[in-house]
């Protein structure tokens, strides 16, 4: 291999060391959670919707908690968090959406929507000004007219719940 080659393949073995490293350094969140941080807590959310499942905010509360389980290194405190999220579920609702006209012209709806909101404070005792306080977050998914919410409730309520809990990890450990 000529001199030329072998510097053209160091050049190119030296940028490709450069550029990997400032991409393991770069978090997509543009603020990365304090090294500091080893322990989180989430505090039982608290219900207050007249309908829904009755483990409504045991359920989410899980949910939440295993969403951070499974992103982050964290360990799970009882006490002298580092980072801590509480809050409630504020909104339960069913509303039919994408109406369609009927054989008799009349129109009808055709889908319904489950919508859930929460609210939702998120304390870091290392970052501060990330820190949020009753900021609301809302998700939906919606069924055929014709399907059973006995049956299908269950199902909705899980993938809502999904949703909502990659919005808040994004939004307080991401950074998002």
């Amino acid at each position: 291999m000529s001199w030329k080659h072998k510097k053209k393949y160091l050049s190119l073995i030296i940028g490709i060391g450069i550029f990997s490293q400032s991409c393991l350094m770069y978090s997509m969140s543009g603020s990365p959670l304090s090294t500091q941080v080893s322990t989180f807590m989430i505090e039982e959310f608290q219900s207050k919707v007249a309908l829904g499942p009755t483990t409504l905010a045991q359920d989410f509360t899980q949910k939440l908690r295993d969403e951070m389980l499974q992103k982050t290194n964290l360990k799970e405190a009882t006490y002298k968090e580092d980072i801590k999220f509480y809050g409630a579920i504020t909104e339960f609702k069913y509303k039919s959406i994408a109406p369609r006209s009927n054989s008799a012209g009349e129109e009808s709806s055709s889908r319904r929507q489950l919508s859930i909101t929460v609210e939702v404070t998120y304390k870091n005792s290392y970052s501060k000004s990330f820190e949020f306080s009753k900021k609301k977050f809302t998700q939906t998914t919606d069924i055929d007219d014709t399907a059973s919410i006995d049956t299908e409730e269950a199902g909705m309520v899980e993938e809502v719940f999904k949703k909502l809990t990659q919005d808040i990890f994004n939004a307080s450990i991401a950074n998002w």
